[in-house]
Protein backbone atom coordinates (compact mmCIF):
# COMPACT_ATOMS: atom_id res chain seq x y z
CA UNK A 1 0.00 0.00 0.00
CA UNK A 2 2.57 2.46 1.00
CA UNK A 3 4.09 1.96 -2.64
CA UNK A 4 1.31 2.68 -3.94
CA UNK A 5 0.70 5.64 -2.67
CA UNK A 6 2.21 7.55 -5.10
CA UNK A 7 -0.15 6.14 -8.38
CA UNK A 8 -3.12 7.93 -6.73
CA UNK A 9 -1.39 11.21 -7.22
CA UNK A 10 -0.68 9.97 -11.05
CA UNK A 11 -4.04 9.14 -11.40
CA UNK A 12 -5.67 12.02 -10.80
CA UNK A 13 -3.12 14.15 -12.51
CA UNK A 14 -3.55 11.75 -15.68
CA UNK A 15 -7.56 11.74 -15.00
CA UNK A 16 -7.20 16.04 -14.96
CA UNK A 17 -5.25 15.74 -18.55
CA UNK A 18 -7.38 13.22 -20.56
CA UNK A 19 -10.39 14.94 -19.13
CA UNK A 20 -9.28 18.52 -20.63
CA UNK A 21 -7.81 17.35 -23.97
CA UNK A 22 -11.01 15.18 -24.61
CA UNK A 23 -13.13 18.01 -23.69
CA UNK A 24 -15.66 18.19 -26.65
CA UNK A 25 -15.56 22.46 -27.03
CA UNK A 26 -13.39 25.63 -25.82
CA UNK A 27 -16.11 26.07 -23.10
CA UNK A 28 -15.58 22.59 -21.47
CA UNK A 29 -11.88 22.15 -21.54
CA UNK A 30 -11.51 26.18 -19.60
CA UNK A 31 -13.87 24.45 -16.89
CA UNK A 32 -11.91 21.09 -16.61
CA UNK A 33 -8.99 23.65 -16.76
CA UNK A 34 -9.95 25.40 -13.74
CA UNK A 35 -10.87 21.90 -12.02
CA UNK A 36 -7.40 20.51 -12.68
CA UNK A 37 -6.11 23.91 -10.84
CA UNK A 38 -8.35 23.50 -7.99
CA UNK A 39 -7.24 19.53 -8.09
CA UNK A 40 -3.10 20.64 -8.42
CA UNK A 41 -3.24 22.93 -5.66
CA UNK A 42 -4.82 20.50 -3.46
CA UNK A 43 -1.88 18.15 -3.89
CA UNK A 44 0.65 20.07 -4.41
CA UNK A 45 -0.50 21.79 -0.82
CA UNK A 46 -2.26 18.38 0.91
CA UNK A 47 -1.71 15.38 -1.02
CA UNK A 48 2.28 15.70 -1.06
CA UNK A 49 2.50 16.86 2.32
CA UNK A 50 0.60 13.70 3.45
CA UNK A 51 2.69 11.18 1.73
CA UNK A 52 6.05 12.86 2.99
CA UNK A 53 4.78 13.25 6.61
CA UNK A 54 3.60 9.03 6.19
CA UNK A 55 7.32 8.32 4.51
CA UNK A 56 8.47 10.49 7.94
CA UNK A 57 6.57 8.31 10.07
CA UNK A 58 8.07 5.48 8.31
CA UNK A 59 11.40 6.41 8.93
CA UNK A 60 10.90 7.78 12.33
CA UNK A 61 9.86 4.06 13.02
CA UNK A 62 13.34 3.00 11.68
CA UNK A 63 15.25 5.48 13.76
CA UNK A 64 13.51 4.40 16.56
CA UNK A 65 14.76 0.68 15.65
CA UNK A 66 18.13 1.89 15.52
CA UNK A 67 18.21 3.74 19.04
CA UNK A 68 16.59 0.15 20.47
CA UNK A 69 19.69 -1.28 18.70
CA UNK A 70 22.47 1.26 19.91
CA UNK A 71 24.15 -0.74 23.36
CA UNK A 72 26.01 2.23 24.60
CA UNK A 73 23.63 4.60 25.36
CA UNK A 74 20.20 4.20 26.24
CA UNK A 75 17.13 4.44 23.89
CA UNK A 76 16.23 7.60 25.31
CA UNK A 77 19.37 9.42 24.84
CA UNK A 78 20.19 7.77 21.83
CA UNK A 79 16.72 8.70 20.14
CA UNK A 80 16.93 12.29 21.45
CA UNK A 81 20.46 12.79 19.76
CA UNK A 82 19.53 12.22 16.58
CA UNK A 83 18.66 15.83 14.20
CA UNK A 84 16.88 14.08 11.80
CA UNK A 85 15.22 11.71 13.01
CA UNK A 86 12.08 11.68 10.96
CA UNK A 87 13.94 13.13 7.87
CA UNK A 88 11.15 15.31 7.34
CA UNK A 89 11.43 19.01 7.56
CA UNK A 90 8.59 20.12 9.60
CA UNK A 91 8.26 16.90 11.59
CA UNK A 92 12.09 17.17 12.57
CA UNK A 93 11.28 20.58 13.32
CA UNK A 94 8.58 19.92 15.68
CA UNK A 95 10.95 16.96 16.92
CA UNK A 96 13.51 19.13 17.68
CA UNK A 97 10.93 21.72 19.44
CA UNK A 98 9.90 18.16 21.84
CA UNK A 99 13.86 17.31 22.43
CA UNK A 100 14.37 21.28 23.85
CA UNK A 101 11.15 20.87 25.69
CA UNK A 102 11.95 17.23 27.45
CA UNK A 103 15.49 18.95 28.02
CA UNK A 104 14.23 21.66 30.08
CA UNK A 105 11.86 19.87 31.97
CA UNK A 106 14.42 17.24 33.02
CA UNK A 107 16.28 20.12 34.47
CA UNK A 108 13.75 21.19 36.50
CA UNK A 109 12.91 18.01 37.43
CA UNK A 110 9.62 17.78 36.38
CA UNK A 111 7.26 15.10 34.31
CA UNK A 112 8.53 14.64 30.74
CA UNK A 113 6.02 15.60 28.02
CA UNK A 114 4.20 13.56 26.22
CA UNK A 115 5.49 13.73 22.17
CA UNK A 116 1.99 13.41 21.33
CA UNK A 117 1.48 16.98 23.05
CA UNK A 118 3.35 18.22 19.93
CA UNK A 119 3.06 15.73 17.25
CA UNK A 120 -0.20 14.02 16.74
CA UNK A 121 -2.74 13.98 14.19
CA UNK A 122 -3.82 17.17 14.20
CA UNK A 123 -0.37 19.05 14.00
CA UNK A 124 -0.09 17.22 10.67
CA UNK A 125 -3.51 17.98 9.55
CA UNK A 126 -3.22 21.45 10.22
CA UNK A 127 -0.15 21.70 8.32
CA UNK A 128 -1.16 19.57 4.99
CA UNK A 129 -4.27 21.87 4.78
CA UNK A 130 -6.80 19.49 5.67
CA UNK A 131 -9.51 21.91 6.74
CA UNK A 132 -9.38 23.39 3.38
CA UNK A 133 -8.35 19.76 1.31
CA UNK A 134 -11.37 18.49 2.41
CA UNK A 135 -13.61 21.03 0.65
CA UNK A 136 -12.03 20.68 -2.62
CA UNK A 137 -14.51 17.34 -3.54
CA UNK A 138 -17.30 19.55 -2.95
CA UNK A 139 -15.58 22.67 -5.00
CA UNK A 140 -14.94 20.20 -8.09
CA UNK A 141 -18.89 18.95 -7.93
CA UNK A 142 -19.80 22.87 -7.77
CA UNK A 143 -17.78 23.70 -10.63
CA UNK A 144 -19.22 20.84 -12.67
CA UNK A 145 -22.76 22.41 -11.77
CA UNK A 146 -21.66 25.65 -12.71
CA UNK A 147 -20.14 24.62 -16.17
CA UNK A 148 -23.34 23.37 -16.70
CA UNK A 149 -25.12 26.03 -16.09
CA UNK A 150 -22.82 28.12 -18.50
CA UNK A 151 -23.22 25.60 -20.70
CA UNK A 152 -27.35 25.44 -21.46
CA UNK A 153 -27.22 28.92 -21.22
CA UNK A 154 -24.76 29.51 -24.00
CA UNK A 155 -27.19 27.25 -25.91
CA UNK A 156 -30.17 28.76 -25.24
CA UNK A 157 -28.90 32.28 -25.68
CA UNK A 158 -29.13 32.56 -29.67
CA UNK A 159 -32.38 30.74 -29.99
CA UNK A 160 -33.73 31.95 -33.61
CA UNK A 161 -36.39 30.09 -35.70
CA UNK A 162 -37.47 32.78 -37.87
CA UNK A 163 -35.35 30.84 -41.13
CA UNK A 164 -34.69 27.18 -41.32
CA UNK A 165 -30.53 28.24 -41.49
CA UNK A 166 -31.44 30.08 -37.90
CA UNK A 167 -32.95 26.91 -37.17
CA UNK A 168 -30.34 24.84 -38.01
CA UNK A 169 -28.02 26.84 -35.89
CA UNK A 170 -30.22 27.03 -32.75
CA UNK A 171 -30.47 23.13 -32.34
CA UNK A 172 -26.64 23.13 -32.90
CA UNK A 173 -25.80 25.60 -30.35
CA UNK A 174 -28.34 23.32 -28.35
CA UNK A 175 -26.59 21.01 -28.67
CA UNK A 176 -23.28 22.14 -28.19
CA UNK A 177 -24.16 23.83 -24.96
CA UNK A 178 -25.81 20.42 -23.98
CA UNK A 179 -22.41 18.62 -24.77
CA UNK A 180 -20.90 21.52 -22.07
CA UNK A 181 -23.42 20.86 -19.47
CA UNK A 182 -23.08 17.45 -19.79
CA UNK A 183 -19.25 17.26 -20.17
CA UNK A 184 -18.74 19.76 -17.21
CA UNK A 185 -20.85 18.02 -14.84
CA UNK A 186 -19.38 14.69 -15.53
CA UNK A 187 -16.02 15.75 -15.09
CA UNK A 188 -16.44 17.42 -11.52
CA UNK A 189 -17.93 14.04 -10.44
CA UNK A 190 -15.64 11.97 -12.13
CA UNK A 191 -12.79 14.47 -10.27
CA UNK A 192 -14.07 14.87 -6.74
CA UNK A 193 -14.76 10.81 -6.62
CA UNK A 194 -11.23 10.49 -7.37
CA UNK A 195 -9.98 13.16 -5.36
CA UNK A 196 -11.77 12.20 -2.21
CA UNK A 197 -10.89 8.48 -2.46
CA UNK A 198 -7.33 9.87 -2.78
CA UNK A 199 -7.66 11.89 0.13
CA UNK A 200 -9.25 9.25 2.07
CA UNK A 201 -7.22 6.48 1.73
CA UNK A 202 -3.66 8.77 2.05
CA UNK A 203 -4.67 10.55 5.37
CA UNK A 204 -5.96 7.17 6.74
CA UNK A 205 -2.63 5.98 6.22
CA UNK A 206 -1.16 8.69 7.60
CA UNK A 207 -3.43 8.39 10.37
CA UNK A 208 -2.25 4.85 11.04
CA UNK A 209 1.24 5.00 10.67
CA UNK A 210 1.23 8.23 13.25
CA UNK A 211 -0.68 5.50 15.86
CA UNK A 212 2.06 3.27 14.61
CA UNK A 213 4.88 5.27 15.67
CA UNK A 214 3.73 6.87 18.65
CA UNK A 215 2.48 3.45 19.95
CA UNK A 216 6.09 2.22 19.28
CA UNK A 217 7.45 5.49 20.31
CA UNK A 218 5.77 5.27 24.06
CA UNK A 219 6.74 1.36 24.33
CA UNK A 220 10.61 1.27 23.33
CA UNK A 221 11.57 5.02 23.99
CA UNK A 222 9.55 5.82 27.32
CA UNK A 223 9.13 2.86 29.02
CA UNK A 224 7.64 4.24 32.14
CA UNK A 225 4.57 2.99 33.89
CA UNK A 226 3.59 6.89 34.61
CA UNK A 227 4.32 7.68 30.75
CA UNK A 228 2.26 4.53 29.30
CA UNK A 229 -0.99 5.04 31.50
CA UNK A 230 -1.12 8.76 30.26
CA UNK A 231 -0.65 7.79 26.70
CA UNK A 232 -3.04 4.46 27.08
CA UNK A 233 -5.96 6.58 28.94
CA UNK A 234 -5.94 9.19 26.04
CA UNK A 235 -6.41 7.27 23.34
CA UNK A 236 -8.59 4.98 25.07
CA UNK A 237 -11.03 7.59 25.59
CA UNK A 238 -10.84 8.09 21.69
CA UNK A 239 -10.59 4.57 20.68
CA UNK A 240 -14.07 3.76 22.89
CA UNK A 241 -16.36 6.52 22.12
CA UNK A 242 -15.76 5.51 18.03
CA UNK A 243 -16.23 2.12 18.35
CA UNK A 244 -19.25 2.66 20.87
CA UNK A 245 -20.59 5.15 17.69
CA UNK A 246 -20.92 2.06 16.12
CA UNK A 247 -21.94 -0.50 17.87
CA UNK A 248 -25.30 -1.46 17.16
CA UNK A 249 -28.10 -0.09 18.90
CA UNK A 250 -30.66 -2.35 20.34
CA UNK A 251 -34.14 -1.26 20.43
CA UNK A 252 -34.06 -0.33 24.73
CA UNK A 253 -30.98 2.43 23.52
CA UNK A 254 -31.89 6.13 22.82
CA UNK A 255 -30.86 7.18 19.75
CA UNK A 256 -30.54 10.92 20.68
CA UNK A 257 -27.50 12.57 20.14
CA UNK A 258 -25.51 9.31 18.82
CA UNK A 259 -24.20 11.77 15.58
CA UNK A 260 -22.03 13.89 17.85
CA UNK A 261 -18.62 14.18 17.45
CA UNK A 262 -16.43 12.28 20.21
CA UNK A 263 -14.55 15.68 21.09
CA UNK A 264 -17.86 17.02 22.52
CA UNK A 265 -18.42 16.74 26.24
CA UNK A 266 -22.45 16.66 25.63
CA UNK A 267 -21.65 14.31 22.56
CA UNK A 268 -20.00 12.21 25.05
CA UNK A 269 -22.36 12.20 26.96
CA UNK A 270 -25.24 11.39 24.81
CA UNK A 271 -23.70 8.22 22.95
CA UNK A 272 -22.28 6.88 26.81
CA UNK A 273 -25.33 6.96 28.94
CA UNK A 274 -27.76 4.59 27.15
CA UNK A 275 -24.76 2.12 26.86
CA UNK A 276 -23.99 3.22 30.88
CA UNK A 277 -27.49 2.60 32.11
CA UNK A 278 -28.00 -0.56 29.77
CA UNK A 279 -24.60 -1.83 31.61
CA UNK A 280 -26.10 -0.79 35.24
CA UNK A 281 -28.78 -3.12 34.63
CA UNK A 282 -26.83 -6.02 33.40
CA UNK A 283 -24.20 -5.63 35.71
CA UNK A 284 -20.88 -4.72 33.36
CA UNK A 285 -19.68 -2.70 36.41
CA UNK A 286 -17.29 -4.49 38.94
CA UNK A 287 -14.23 -3.33 40.62
CA UNK A 288 -10.57 -4.71 41.01
CA UNK A 289 -8.30 -4.44 44.02
CA UNK A 290 -5.23 -2.60 44.06
CA UNK A 291 -3.55 -3.61 47.09
CA UNK A 292 -1.95 -1.44 49.72
CA UNK A 293 1.39 -1.92 50.94
CA UNK A 294 3.53 -1.64 54.18
CA UNK A 295 6.30 0.41 52.23
CA UNK A 296 9.38 -0.96 54.46
CA UNK A 297 7.72 -4.76 54.57
CA UNK A 298 5.70 -4.59 51.56
CA UNK A 299 3.41 -6.71 53.59
CA UNK A 300 -0.25 -6.38 51.89
CA UNK A 301 -2.29 -4.24 54.84
CA UNK A 302 -5.11 -3.80 52.80
CA UNK A 303 -6.84 -2.71 48.89
CA UNK A 304 -8.62 0.32 47.35
CA UNK A 305 -11.80 -1.01 45.01
CA UNK A 306 -11.44 0.72 41.69
CA UNK A 307 -14.69 0.44 39.44
CA UNK A 308 -14.34 -0.45 36.14
CA UNK A 309 -16.40 -1.14 33.06
CA UNK A 310 -16.41 -4.83 31.60
CA UNK A 311 -18.36 -4.07 28.49
CA UNK A 312 -19.65 -7.00 26.55
CA UNK A 313 -18.27 -5.64 22.77
CA UNK A 314 -15.64 -3.74 23.69
CA UNK A 315 -13.94 -5.12 27.45
CA UNK A 316 -12.14 -3.49 30.31
CA UNK A 317 -13.12 -0.05 30.15
CA UNK A 318 -11.07 3.00 32.49
CA UNK A 319 -12.85 4.97 34.28
CA UNK A 320 -11.19 7.89 32.72
CA UNK A 321 -13.55 7.47 29.82
CA UNK A 322 -17.21 7.01 31.69
CA UNK A 323 -16.61 8.83 35.23
CA UNK A 324 -16.84 12.12 33.72
CA UNK A 325 -20.11 11.47 32.11
CA UNK A 326 -21.50 10.16 35.39
CA UNK A 327 -20.00 13.19 37.68
CA UNK A 328 -21.43 15.23 34.91
CA UNK A 329 -24.91 14.18 35.29
CA UNK A 330 -24.99 13.00 38.95
CA UNK A 331 -25.32 9.24 38.24
CA UNK A 332 -22.15 8.27 39.79
CA UNK A 333 -24.24 7.82 42.91
CA UNK A 334 -26.04 4.90 41.48
CA UNK A 335 -22.31 3.51 40.68
CA UNK A 336 -20.72 4.43 43.73
CA UNK A 337 -23.88 2.65 45.91
CA UNK A 338 -23.82 -0.33 43.59
CA UNK A 339 -19.59 -0.56 44.25
CA UNK A 340 -19.99 -0.55 47.66
CA UNK A 341 -22.83 -2.68 48.14
CA UNK A 342 -21.27 -5.67 46.31
CA UNK A 343 -17.69 -4.90 48.38
CA UNK A 344 -19.46 -5.23 51.11
CA UNK A 345 -20.57 -8.65 49.89
CA UNK A 346 -17.64 -9.72 49.08
CA UNK A 347 -16.19 -9.23 52.50
CA UNK A 348 -19.42 -10.97 54.08
CA UNK A 349 -18.55 -13.90 51.48
CA UNK A 350 -14.86 -13.80 53.08
CA UNK A 351 -16.04 -13.92 56.57
CA UNK A 352 -18.27 -16.68 56.26
CA UNK A 353 -15.59 -18.93 53.79
CA UNK A 354 -12.95 -18.51 56.32
CA UNK A 355 -10.93 -15.68 54.77
CA UNK A 356 -9.74 -13.00 57.64
CA UNK A 357 -10.51 -9.92 55.45
CA UNK A 358 -8.44 -6.83 55.42
CA UNK A 359 -9.74 -3.20 55.32
CA UNK A 360 -10.91 -2.00 51.59
CA UNK A 361 -10.75 1.41 50.44
CA UNK A 362 -13.78 2.90 48.71
CA UNK A 363 -14.37 6.32 47.24
CA UNK A 364 -17.17 8.82 48.16
CA UNK A 365 -17.54 11.58 45.60
CA UNK A 366 -18.89 15.42 46.39
CA UNK A 367 -22.18 14.61 44.67
CA UNK A 368 -22.31 11.36 47.16
CA UNK A 369 -22.41 13.35 49.67
CA UNK A 370 -24.75 16.35 48.17
CA UNK A 371 -27.45 13.60 46.91
CA UNK A 372 -27.68 10.83 49.86
CA UNK A 373 -27.56 10.44 53.31
CA UNK A 374 -24.30 8.34 53.00
CA UNK A 375 -23.84 7.87 56.49
CA UNK A 376 -27.16 6.18 56.77
CA UNK A 377 -26.37 4.07 53.77
CA UNK A 378 -23.62 2.90 55.05
CA UNK A 379 -24.90 1.71 58.53
CA UNK A 380 -27.62 0.50 56.63
CA UNK A 381 -25.00 -1.62 54.94
CA UNK A 382 -23.10 -2.93 57.71
CA UNK A 383 -26.36 -4.40 59.01
CA UNK A 384 -27.22 -6.37 56.26
CA UNK A 385 -24.07 -7.84 55.57
CA UNK A 386 -23.39 -8.40 59.55
CA UNK A 387 -19.60 -6.77 58.69
CA UNK A 388 -17.40 -4.29 61.44
CA UNK A 389 -16.85 -0.56 60.30
CA UNK A 390 -12.94 -1.62 60.41
CA UNK A 391 -13.05 -3.51 57.01
CA UNK A 392 -14.10 -0.39 55.35
CA UNK A 393 -12.39 2.96 54.58
CA UNK A 394 -13.90 5.91 53.41
CA UNK A 395 -11.96 7.59 50.97
CA UNK A 396 -13.73 11.29 50.56
CA UNK A 397 -12.47 12.92 47.51
CA UNK A 398 -10.37 16.44 48.04
CA UNK A 399 -12.56 18.60 46.22
CA UNK A 400 -15.42 17.55 48.44
CA UNK A 401 -13.63 19.25 51.24
CA UNK A 402 -12.89 22.13 49.31
CA UNK A 403 -16.19 22.94 48.15
CA UNK A 404 -18.87 21.56 50.48
CA UNK A 405 -16.75 21.51 53.87
CA UNK A 406 -19.46 21.76 55.76
CA UNK A 407 -21.25 18.27 54.72
CA UNK A 408 -17.99 17.22 54.67
CA UNK A 409 -17.26 17.63 58.46
CA UNK A 410 -20.52 16.99 59.47
CA UNK A 411 -20.46 13.03 57.59
CA UNK A 412 -16.63 12.87 58.83
CA UNK A 413 -17.31 13.07 62.61
CA UNK A 414 -20.34 10.65 62.00
CA UNK A 415 -18.67 7.76 60.22
CA UNK A 416 -15.27 7.88 62.86
CA UNK A 417 -17.84 7.73 65.71
CA UNK A 418 -19.35 4.30 63.96
CA UNK A 419 -15.76 3.25 63.49
CA UNK A 420 -15.12 4.07 60.09
CA UNK A 421 -11.43 5.44 58.95
CA UNK A 422 -11.68 7.80 57.15
CA UNK A 423 -8.96 9.08 54.23
CA UNK A 424 -8.88 12.40 52.37
CA UNK A 425 -8.43 11.01 48.74
CA UNK A 426 -6.18 12.65 45.86
CA UNK A 427 -4.49 15.57 48.03
CA UNK A 428 -2.12 17.01 45.92
CA UNK A 429 0.33 19.08 49.06
CA UNK A 430 -1.63 21.85 48.91
CA UNK A 431 -1.96 22.58 52.97
CA UNK A 432 -2.94 26.40 52.23
CA UNK A 433 -5.49 25.95 50.19
CA UNK A 434 -7.04 22.64 52.25
CA UNK A 435 -6.95 24.34 55.46
CA UNK A 436 -7.99 27.68 54.17
CA UNK A 437 -11.57 25.87 54.17
CA UNK A 438 -11.32 24.62 58.13
CA UNK A 439 -10.22 22.07 60.42
CA UNK A 440 -9.50 18.79 59.02
CA UNK A 441 -10.79 15.89 60.64
CA UNK A 442 -9.53 12.90 58.53
CA UNK A 443 -7.56 10.21 60.05
CA UNK A 444 -5.18 10.04 57.07
CA UNK A 445 -4.36 12.11 53.83
CA UNK A 446 -3.35 9.88 50.61
CA UNK A 447 -1.13 12.02 48.72
CA UNK A 448 -1.29 11.48 45.14
CA UNK A 449 1.98 11.04 43.57
CA UNK A 450 0.54 11.96 40.08
CA UNK A 451 -1.51 15.26 40.86
CA UNK A 452 1.44 16.98 43.03
CA UNK A 453 2.34 19.82 41.45
CA UNK A 454 4.71 18.87 38.42
CA UNK A 455 6.87 22.57 38.07
CA UNK A 456 7.85 21.52 41.91
CA UNK A 457 11.25 19.54 42.38
CA UNK A 458 11.29 16.11 43.95
CA UNK A 459 12.04 17.71 47.15
CA UNK A 460 8.89 19.13 47.48
CA UNK A 461 7.72 14.94 48.33
CA UNK A 462 10.05 15.88 51.41
CA UNK A 463 8.40 19.35 52.12
CA UNK A 464 4.83 17.85 51.83
CA UNK A 465 5.98 15.09 54.92
CA UNK A 466 7.98 17.56 56.73
CA UNK A 467 4.32 19.56 56.86
CA UNK A 468 2.69 17.09 57.59
CA UNK A 469 4.70 15.89 61.00
CA UNK A 470 4.28 19.81 62.18
CA UNK A 471 0.62 19.43 61.37
CA UNK A 472 0.11 16.42 63.05
CA UNK A 473 -1.24 14.29 60.45
CA UNK A 474 -0.58 10.92 58.61
CA UNK A 475 -0.20 11.09 55.07
CA UNK A 476 0.19 7.62 53.03
CA UNK A 477 1.09 7.56 49.46
CA UNK A 478 -1.01 6.63 46.32
CA UNK A 479 0.06 6.72 42.26
CA UNK A 480 3.94 4.99 43.56
CA UNK A 481 5.18 4.31 39.94
CA UNK A 482 8.76 3.72 40.50
CA UNK A 483 11.67 2.70 42.26
CA UNK A 484 13.13 5.79 42.94
CA UNK A 485 9.50 7.30 44.03
CA UNK A 486 9.62 4.57 46.54
CA UNK A 487 13.05 5.11 47.81
CA UNK A 488 12.00 9.02 48.38
CA UNK A 489 8.79 7.87 50.49
CA UNK A 490 10.72 5.25 52.72
CA UNK A 491 13.26 8.59 53.50
CA UNK A 492 10.51 11.03 54.25
CA UNK A 493 9.01 8.30 56.76
CA UNK A 494 6.08 7.06 54.76
CA UNK A 495 4.63 4.08 55.92
CA UNK A 496 1.88 3.07 53.49
CA UNK A 497 1.16 3.38 50.19
CA UNK A 498 0.04 1.68 46.20
CA UNK A 499 0.81 1.82 43.18
CA UNK A 500 2.37 -0.13 39.91
CA UNK A 501 5.62 -0.50 41.33
CA UNK A 502 3.64 -2.80 43.74
CA UNK A 503 1.00 -4.22 41.72
CA UNK A 504 -1.69 -3.56 39.37
CA UNK A 505 -5.51 -3.18 40.31
CA UNK A 506 -6.38 -7.04 40.52
CA UNK A 507 -9.28 -9.43 39.94
CA UNK A 508 -11.13 -10.49 43.17
CA UNK A 509 -9.78 -13.99 42.26
CA UNK A 510 -6.36 -13.03 42.09
CA UNK A 511 -6.43 -10.84 45.25
CA UNK A 512 -8.33 -13.70 46.88
CA UNK A 513 -5.09 -15.74 46.41
CA UNK A 514 -2.96 -13.53 47.73
CA UNK A 515 -5.18 -13.24 51.01
CA UNK A 516 -5.04 -17.09 51.55
CA UNK A 517 -1.68 -17.67 50.63
CA UNK A 518 -0.55 -15.00 53.15
CA UNK A 519 -2.79 -16.29 55.92
CA UNK A 520 -1.43 -19.99 55.13
CA UNK A 521 1.79 -18.84 55.78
Amino acid sequence: MKRLMPIFIVILLSGCGILTAYAPNMLSMIVVAVMGVVVLLGIIYGLIPVLTFTQGLLTGQKSIQRASEAEEKSVWITALQMDRFFRQKKMDQLFREYRDKVKQQRQNGQIVSDLEDILNEDVLALYSWQGVVAQIPGTLTGLGILGTFIGLLRGLRNINFVTVEAALSSVQSILTGIDTAFYTSIAGVILSILFNISNNILRNTMDREMGIFLEVFHRVVLPTTQEQERYRSRRETRQIMDLLDRLPKKDDYSASGMGATADSAIGNERLLMPQILNGLKKNEFIFLLQPQYELNTRKIIGAEALVRWNHPALGEISPAVFIPVLENNGYITKLDQKIWEDVCAMIRRWIDEGIKPLAISINVTKTDLLAMDVVEIFDELLKKYRIPPKYLNIDIAENAYKEVYGIVSEVEKSLQQKGFRIALDGFDGDYMGLHSVGEIGADVLKLDLRSLNKEKKSGSVQDVFDRAKTLRLTLTAEGIESMEQLSLLRKCGCTEGQGYVFSRPLSIEEFEKILKVGQDA
